[in-house]
């Protein structure tokens, strides 16, 4: 469009919202048409549409008329034809914008009302018989007001300008293709053929044209228009061949309700709720040392603090394998699993912050997530939230009772005064200050890292979920899962379909992707669950009979906190307890969403079974699960994988079951 021919009450002239005019009447009566130009009645011009009748209604506001541009009147009909229904607005604006303040259209049809209306209204017909279902933002059927055309530009995917002579001057025209500049729309250039229709020339329309938007018309292939129904059909498949891939109103998804961003400074106050991570997230990550994209100045100082604690305690835990005196010793094994463990969860945290910070999460974020499934997100980040923090309190304390006990032992404390060397009072005040700091730290950060993990999974797939946007407008207002539930076929044609595909394939490779990075620490850690795999098996061939000739059997009788730090590393261990199931079976988590994803689509129905054929054949195709090197996170090599946890699992326990029978 570029002007309304039906107009809504009486706008001031100087907003000049419409292409037509109010007329000075001293009376509300309605003059007589224009030859020239019938609005209420045009004739479309072509063969098979020749009988058809467009009629439109002109509504006022207390009786006042309305012009068309070239100065004629549309006088109040009201025509009924089987094939076309011209839209009634309301005065009441108000209401046209609640209707459809949430809807996307595929075409924005641009063109001047005096002469190109007609063949705005057969172009849209034309269109609809060749693309089954494909939308249009045409201003007789619209709200044609200023606000009303911007917002049809935004959501619009391509806007379809509709060169006539005169188009240039009109300044709806040009506010039309200002707007379709600033969303970045795809446009579409189609030239009227036929002089008695407008057929402008080119020179002429770029020489008139504003030095801001010449370059329309040397960055577009313009399209001529035939009326010959033989000739028309290579117009239509140009105009199909130019039409975008992009899904409708990739701009304004900062208006959007499932637009996602990051939040890290302080509780919002945003009732839409778009914020990936919830406030309660974001104060256990600042506590926890881990600075998420956006964070201040302060954050970052605490971050780096945190990364150089964790690695000088990976340093000073590696130093007790030479200090075997006092309680605070029990074995070498034990102290080397935490030494071992420090640069594993430092591997998180680092992978998993370098992925968020990255342009691929921030494209992700603001131009391929628009599912209704992004508003729970922050529901489900609060609840992994609320794990991680009873997880890490309920570990630390856990921990310091099974370890702050020996530092602070008076057999270090009092080391000056039983002659012992000085370094071990300064051994155990070091260690045992140190774990007060670092044992949340370390359980806070490796559930938080693993937290990210889970929203990069969830954001990469909710990304595919967008794609399917591009099938139906049912997929944007309601989602798969509830378009699924209502068992209602979907009017899907091949240019839908290959929309879908093209942007399909787009979010799988960005979901590839992001595997791959995010593979980096898991792989590290499966294949230090192989190599231990030699110890566990041993350790199950000794059996579960007591050992009493264990030096640690000693120990164990005399130091009661070391009975704790035992349970705690059956527990908690990194690579034995329930830290490793976690770690573990984390990958395995994408099965999930390869196994949804692959049951709502064969639920999906077409009122075409080709296409529905065509669809599941090409999802058939990509493979959703975790494959990176030799880590298959499948379902059919689970039960492989989770064998080996229990080997590891059981051999520790096999070690532990020893110890406490000969105590």
């Amino acid at each position: 469009m570029l002007s309304p021919s039906v107009s809504i009450g009486i706008e001031p002239p100087s907003t000049n919202l419409c292409r037509s005019t109010p007329m000075q009447s001293p009376s509300p009566s309605i003059r007589s048409k224009s030859p020239a130009t019938d609005v209420t009645s045009a004739n479309l011009g072509d063969k098979e549409f020749g009988d058809l009748e467009f009629n439109a209604v002109m509504i006022t506001e207390d009786g006042a008329d309305r012009t068309v541009e070239d100065g004629s009147v549309a006088a109040p009909r009201e025509v009924d034809t089987p094939t076309s229904k011209v839209a009634v607005f309301s005065s009441e604006l108000s209401d046209v914008e609640d209707q459809v303040q949430h809807r996307h259209w595929d075409f924005f049809l641009s063109h001047k009302q005096s002469n190109a209306q007609d063949t705005a209204q057969n172009l849209m017909m034309i269109l609809t018989a060749r693309l089954p279902g494909v939308s249009f933002w045409l201003d007789v059927e619209q709200d044609p007001t200023e606000k009303g055309m911007r917002h049809g530009v935004q959501n619009s995917k391509d806007v379809l300008i509709y060169l006539t002579t005169g188009l240039i001057e009109s300044k709806s025209c040009q506010m039309e293709m200002r707007w379709a500049l600033e969303f970045e729309k795809n446009i579409i250039l189609v030239v009227e053929t036929d002089e008695r229709h407008g057929k402008p020339s080119i020179e002429i329309l770029i020489e008139m044209c504003p030095p801001d938007l010449k370059h329309i018309f040397a960055n577009n292939v313009i399209i001529p228009w035939y009326r010959d129904p033989e000739f028309r059909g290579i117009s239509v498949e140009k105009i199909i061949r130019a039409r975008s891939v992009k899904k409708a109103g990739p701009t304004v998804v900062a208006e959007s309700t499932t637009k996602l961003k990051f939040m890290t400074r302080s509780k919002s106050g945003d009732s839409q709720g778009g914020d990936v991570f919830d406030w309660t997230f974001v104060y256990l990550t600042v506590l926890c040392g881990v600075a998420l994209p956006g964070a201040g100045r302060k954050t970052k100082a605490w971050s780096v603090a945190v990364r150089i604690i964790l690695l000088t305690c990976g340093c000073m835990c590696m130093s007790r394998i030479f200090t075997t005196e006092g309680p605070a010793f029990w074995d070498r094994s034990t102290i080397v699993q935490i030494v071992i463990a420090h640069p594993i969860i430092f591997l998180f945290l680092h992978v998993t912050l370098t992925i968020l910070k990255s342009p691929l999460i921030a494209d992700l974020l603001e131009n391929r997530i628009d599912a209704p499934e992004a508003k729970l997100l922050r529901f489900k980040t609060r609840i992994g939230t609320c794990l991680a923090a009873l997880l890490t309190v309920s570990l630390s304390f856990w921990g310091w009772a099974g370890y702050l006990p020996a530092f602070f032992d008076m057999y270090y404390l009092e080391s000056a005064s039983q002659q012992r060397p000085a370094t071990l009072l300064l051994f155990g005040l070091a260690h045992g200050f140190t774990w007060i700091l670092i044992l949340p730290l370390f359980f806070g950060s490796l559930f938080a890292s693993l937290l990210m993990m889970f929203l990069l999974q969830e954001l990469s797939f909710m990304a595919l979920l967008t794609s399917f946007n591009e099938l139906s407008p049912e997929f944007t207002r309601s989602g798969i899962t509830a378009t699924v539930v209502t068992n209602s076929g979907l009017n899907i044609n091949e240019l839908d379909l290959y929309h879908f595909q093209v942007s399909f394939l787009e979010n799988w490779k960005i979901y590839k992707a992001l595997q791959w990075r995010a593979s980096i620490p898991f792989v590290v850690f499966w294949f230090l669950e192989f190599g231990l795999m030699s110890w566990s098996l041993w350790s199950l061939s000794q059996g579960f009979e007591a050992q009493p000739s264990d030096p640690r059997v000693a120990r164990l009788r005399e130091n009661w906190f070391l009975r704790v730090r035992l349970s705690w590393f059956l527990g908690s261990s990194l690579w034995f307890g329930a830290g490793a199931w976690i770690v573990a079976l984390t990958p395995f988590g994408v099965s999930y969403y390869a196994w949804r994803l692959e049951m709502q689509a064969k639920q999906i129905l077409f009122t075409h079974p080709g296409m529905r054929h065509s669809f599941l054949a090409f999802l058939a195709g990509f493979d959703l699960n975790f494959r990176v090197l030799f880590l298959h996170a499948t379902v059919r090599l689970l039960p492989l994988y989770v064998c080996i946890l229990i080997v590891n699992t059981l051999g520790f326990d096999a070690d532990a079951v020893r110890i406490w029978r000969a105590v």
